[in-house]
């Protein structure tokens, strides 16, 4: 199997994150596009008992978040002038965002990310539980009207819970630097939680770190040549 730069880069930066805690299965599903319920709670009734699960939804099918990454294209980075002060202060003059707007996103081919829940009636709610400790930036979930959802600074959950009685919505998805990000969610309805699950991010540079990354490998490239030569 041949990898580009992107794929290399994503490789090490996922093995350096997640370490030996890694929770993602071998082959997980790379999820860059589209219409996705990045978080879903579905409420579920089996032989009697009741129980909420929290996954990932998208056009395709249903996923358990060990089984995908979900990839911030860099289409995503643009500056942050339009928001509050209180999302500038936290993700900085550019970031990356995935738009709330399903038709912004559809055009950048980013992820249209959203939030539901299925098979109830009532609010679900959503809570993070952790944030990675290698997480590379701050993350912040909120509304077109800047309104945080979810936050944290580096490892430090900020904002950590919210509730929707929508069936469905759609939020801003932001974070301030490429790399990737893990955090530990659970939903609730009533008095039913979900399991824990660890949901991951891959944070894509923007074009112009690429070119720098590309030189740099490439001057390390060359002075590995240089001194095998030698030593020849």
């Amino acid at each position: 199997m041949k990898y580009n730069l992107k794929h290399l880069l994503t490789i090490g930066l996922l093995a350096a994150s997640l370490g030996s805690t890694q929770s993602l299965k071998a082959d997980p599903i790379t999820i860059s596009s589209g219409h996705t319920d990045i978080f879903e709670a579905e409420y579920e009734s089996i032989g009697g008992s009741n129980s909420v699960h929290l996954g990932v939804h998208t056009d395709d099918g249903h996923y358990e978040p060990g089984e995908v990454i979900l990839e911030i294209g860099n289409a995503a980075y643009t500056n942050t002038a339009n928001f509050s002060s209180s999302i500038v202060n936290l993700l900085g003059s550019n970031a990356w965002i995935l738009p709330a707007d399903l038709e912004e996103a559809h055009a950048l081919g980013v992820i249209e990310g959203g939030v539901a829940h299925t098979g109830f009636n009532g609010a679900a709610t959503f809570t993070m539980l952790g944030a990675g400790p290698n997480n590379p930036g701050n993350f912040a979930l909120f509304t077109s009207g800047s309104s945080i959802r979810l936050s944290s600074i580096g490892d430090t959950v900020g904002t950590n819970s919210f509730s929707i009685s929508a069936d469905h919505i759609h939020y801003n998805w932001g974070f301030s630097a490429p790399g990737i990000y893990t955090f530990d969610m659970q939903a609730t309805y009533g008095g039913l939680q979900s399991a824990v699950e660890t949901y991951t991010f891959n944070v894509v540079p923007e074009p112009s770190t690429y070119a720098l990354l590309g030189a740099g490998a490439g001057i390390l490239l060359m002075a590995r040549y240089r001194s095998l030569r030698r030593r020849a």
